[in-house]
């Protein structure tokens, strides 16, 4: 019996190497004919060594990356984001800034994680990650607009992202011609969402059912309707945006419990079912621009979800899916480099490098 086993190839990707395909492979950054360090992320996509299961590990640049499209099943990790905020997330400070991602034929299966999506200039199509095929997950990524979900997918994972509300938009938007089909199984947790997430009235007045909406923090806009849709598990949320309103199930609130809201008439009378008047007993009193939505663990309000965990994005019995400050991937992490300057005779220079791990 023959056994063959294969195994994942990291590519690095950084839009200031020199890499142009045939005389130059990115040796400004490391690279060699046989390991390119290419400058873009569709020249990895292209490039025939990288396979199906393979990673792409999106370095740090003060430079926005150009649009991708990706066509192969593929694990592309960016190092996060708000990394001048948070402590120990990395050592220059960098994200990976890019204004459109295109999930196309051949991709399914494919994971995007740790990427700041930003609009770039007046491009109305950039600041979205668009997904067309089934089986993406979008994972510890900012988002800046939304995710655009195509006609009839299966199977989209939506987890511990961030979503700003630098502009008006939905979380997750869909199309509304008389063709298309709504997606009905996408799970969306421990997400921080600062927009609406409204899944209604497509072209025949029904909109995309949400599988799982659970530990999730919404910010949105105060004293509107921000969330509309229907699901099969809405708990452990927090409504924190001032007065915001809800209309889950059609308004049955089927399948709603275990959430904690800042307006008293949102879900009243479901299973445990939490009224905070004061948001600012439950959440930290200070903290960076994700940080700061941790909850007090003495507060008050500070009730345990459906699974006995903390409610919001932070919690869930599982570790690794609570979000993750900075959208730091689940790899080692070098935050610090230190050393004298001074090489020793006999010992060479002396190196302190600092790292850590990430759920």
């Amino acid at each position: 019996m023959l056994t063959s086993v294969l195994q994942a190839k990291t590519w690095r990707v950084n839009n200031q190497s020199n890499y142009n395909g045939t005389s130059l492979f990115g040796d400004n950054y490391g690279g060699t004919p046989s390991f390119p360090v290419f400058s873009e992320i569709n020249e990895a996509v292209a490039y025939p060594n990288v396979v199906d299961g393979d990673i792409l590990h999106i370095e740090g640049s003060p430079l926005r990356y150009n649009d991708a499209t990706i066509t192969k099943q593929l694990v592309i990790i960016g190092p996060g984001y708000f990394l001048t905020e948070n402590p120990k997330v990395s050592n220059n400070t960098y994200d990976a800034i890019i204004g459109r991602i295109n999930f196309n034929s051949g991709s399914e299966f494919s994971q995007v994680i740790g990427m700041n999506v930003i609009v770039s200039g007046t491009n109305s199509t950039h600041g979205v990650i668009y997904i067309y095929v089934n089986d993406i997950t979008v994972k510890r990524c900012r988002i800046e607009k939304s995710i655009y979900l195509e006609t009839l997918l299966a199977s989209v994972y939506v987890l511990q992202n961030f979503f700003p509300n630098t502009y008006n938009t939905n979380a997750l938007i869909t199309a509304s011609n008389s063709a298309y089909v709504a997606p009905q199984d996408i799970v969306f947790n421990n997400n921080i969402c600062q927009k609406k997430l409204i899944l209604t009235g497509g072209f025949w007045g029904v909109g995309a059912s949400i599988m799982e909406c659970n530990n999730n923090i919404f910010d949105g806009l105060a004293n509107e309707l921000n969330l509309e849709f229907n699901t099969g598990s809405f708990q452990n949320n927090i409504l924190k945006a001032a007065g915001i309103t809800a209309n889950i199930n059609s308004g049955t609130n089927n399948n709603v419990q275990y959430n904690t809201v800042s307006n008293s008439s949102v879900f009243s009378g479901t299973t445990g079912n939490l009224w905070a008047p004061s948001m600012a007993l439950l959440f930290v009193d200070s903290g960076t621009t994700d940080g700061r939505y941790q909850l007090q663990p003495g507060s008050t309000y500070n009730d345990p979800g459906s699974d006995g965990a903390e409610r919001g994005a932070f919690g869930g019995t599982v570790v690794t899916n609570r979000y993750n400050l900075s959208g730091l991937g689940a790899i080692p992490v070098v935050y610090d480099v230190t050393t004298t300057g001074v090489s020793e005779p006999g010992t060479g220079l002396s190196v302190t490098v600092k790292a850590r791990t990430n759920n």
